[in-house]
């Protein structure tokens, strides 16, 4: 037996937070922009192109400054708000937060190498033993 979301819409609220308005959904101030842009994904195709552009960009960009919902966020964002086709809407969430999750990581800023040739000399390492300054 399955429930059809058009007539019962499945709304499940954020944990934690307080109900503010008809989703329960009380964003921080500075990700409220990209909280409206993100409920308008549904009915405007250009939101759900941007959408898909931040998660494609987000292991390769710092957007840590940005006032943007991370993608550690999107598939509860999708589940705590009502939708007309809440399937589809969960299914773009989830595959916009893979894509982001999954693709590459920005590696960290290059600092000094974890064994360095003292250390090796310490440890009875021979510079052969050494591969790009890391064991």
């Amino acid at each position: 037996m399955s429930i059809d979301s058009t007539v019962h819409p499945v709304v499940v609220p954020l944990a934690g937070r307080p109900p503010a308005g008809p989703d329960g959904c009380r964003p921080e101030r500075r990700l409220r922009v990209h909280h409206d842009r993100l409920l308008r994904i549904e009915d405007d195709p250009d939101e759900l192109v941007e959408l898909l552009e931040l998660a494609v960009t987000w292991g390769e960009l710092d957007w840590s400054e940005a006032g943007v919902v991370p993608p550690e966020a999107w598939i509860d964002f999708a589940a705590g708000h009502r939708w007309r086709c809440p399937e589809r809407v969960q299914r773009l969430f989830s595959l916009a937060a893979d894509i982001a999750l999954r693709g590459p990581h920005r590696l960290p800023a290059p600092g000094p190498a974890p064994c360095s040739a003292t250390a090796a000399a310490r440890l009875g390492l021979a510079d052969a033993d050494l591969f790009a300054g890391e064991l």
